[in-house]
């Protein structure tokens, strides 16, 4: 009992409370906690559902509310080594990865951000906030558009060679990320 009490706690501490523990009042409220894994390497997530107009607001800018702060797409934590991420190390531990939608002319970036885990994600209506934190790096995001639609937000991690290649597939867009060792 003990365990499955700490387990709840510590899942709540990471991404807030399961995605069915509260009334979902936003079309595109999630489902479920995601967890995809490679050895050295957890990654969760929440599965969004797809919402076009809110992704071409984060990738061009404007007064769609999606387009007015940033998005937690998914906690990675690190377990055994550092990676190194378009030429900047990202020591072990948890780190965020932050969609940072376009602003004033620059397109969107990708962020990886260290977050103090004592911060709680407490509205799994929406797409979380990033708490404050040190930015490890902050690349412009590439998506591609992708003949398959992803109904629901899916992140996945591929250990390939000394590294991983971590993807997320929104709707009808895909970004893959190389972390190296």
């Amino acid at each position: 009992m003990w365990k499955r009490l700490l387990a709840a706690l510590g899942a709540t501490a990471v991404l807030g409370a399961p995605a069915h523990a509260q009334y979902s009042v936003e079309p595109n409220a999630p489902d479920f906690i995601k967890t995809t894994r490679a050895p050295g390497l957890t990654v969760r997530y929440l599965d969004f559902v797809w919402d076009a107009e809110a992704f071409a607001a984060v990738e061009k800018g404007g007064s769609h509310r999606a387009a007015s702060r940033s998005w937690v797409l998914a906690r990675l934590m690190l377990e055994q080594v550092p990676l190194k991420w378009n030429g900047k190390w990202i020591p072990v531990g948890p780190v965020i990865l932050v969609l940072n939608p376009a602003k004033g002319g620059a397109g969107p970036t990708l962020e990886a951000r260290y977050i103090d885990m004592r911060e709680v994600f407490v509205d799994m209506n929406v797409i979380a906030e990033p708490p404050p934190g040190e930015t490890y790096q902050k690349v412009p995001a590439v998506f591609k558009k992708v003949a398959a639609v992803a109904p629901r937000l899916e992140v996945a991690v591929v250990e390939k060679g000394q590294g991983y290649d971590l993807s997320v597939h929104y709707g009808d867009r895909l970004a893959t990320l190389r972390l190296d060792r």
